[in-house]
C-alpha cells in the first residue's frame, strides 16, 4: 500500500481530537486516510493517504479538496502544515497522468516539512507528492513524485539526449534534485534519476 502525504500536524492528538479530525475527512473523501506518529525528536502527526494505485493528478486533485475541507476546523489551523493548500485549484486536463520519482531522500521527521516547502517554492507546471515510509529507526524515507514527460522517459529506460538538457523542465529538475540533496535537507540520497 502506498502512502502519500496530506498534512503534517505538529504536537500530539488525543484520540478525541484524532476522531474528529478523521470523522470530519471521511464525509468529504472516499480516499482513505490514516495517520503516522513520529515521537521525536518533535511530536508529528502525519495524515496519509493510503492508496494501492500509484500517485496520479487526478488524486493530487482530490487531496487539495479535502485539504481545503480540513482548513475550515479552524482549532487547529495554527497547527497544521497541508501539501496540497495552493490558492488556486489546478487544471487537471488528464487525472490518470501519473506522477514519477524525482528522487528518494532519507530524513528525520523535523525536515519534513523544508523538503516540502523547497518543492512548493520553485514553481512549475506539474502536479507533486511525496511518497512516505516510516523506519522502525524513526528516520522517514521520502520520494519526491512528479508529473514529468522527462521522468517519464527515465522511468521507461529513455536516456535524456543532450538536446533537451538545456531545456527549461530538465534544468527544473536538475535545480530541484541539486536542493533536496543537501545535508541541512536529507541525512542520505537513496537514488536520484537526475544525475547531472
Amino acid at each position: 500500500m502506498n502512502q502519500y502525504l496530506i498534512g503534517i500536524h505538529k504536537g500530539e492528538l488525543s484520540n478525541h481530537q484524532l476522531n474528529e479530525i478523521m470523522e470530519f475527512a471521511s464525509n468529504f473523501s472516499k480516499n482513505s486516510i490514516t495517520t503516522i506518529s513520529i515521537p521525536s525528536p518533535e511530536n508529528l502527526t502525519l495524515f496519509v493517504g493510503e492508496e494501492e494505485s500509484p500517485l496520479s493528478a487526478g488524486l493530487t486533485d482530490q487531496y487539495y479538496f479535502l485539504t481545503n475541507e480540513l482548513q475550515k476546523l479552524k482549532q487547529y489551523e495554527d497547527m497544521f502544515y497541508f501539501v496540497y493548500d495552493y490558492r488556486n485549484r489546478k487544471l487537471v486536463e488528464n487525472p490518470m497522468v501519473k506522477c514519477f520519482p524525482l528522487i528518494k531522500i532519507t530524513i528525520s521527521g523535523i525536515k519534513l516539512q523544508n523538503v516540502i516547502q523547497t518543492v512548493k517554492d520553485i514553481k512549475q507546471d506539474v502536479f507533486a507528492g511525496f511518497k512516505i515510509n516510516f523506519e522502525e529507526s524513526g528516520l522517514l524515507i521520502v520520494e519526491v513524485l512528479l508529473t514529468s514527460p522527462m521522468l517519464e522517459m527515465i522511468h521507461k529506460g529513455v536516456t535524456i539526449p543532450e538536446s533537451l538538457r538545456s531545456d527549461k523542465h530538465y534544468l527544473y529538475l536538475s535545480r530541484l534534485t541539486e536542493l533536496l540533496s543537501v545535508p541541512t535537507l536529507s541525512n542520505s540520497v537513496q537514488t536520484k534519476y537526475i544525475t547531472d
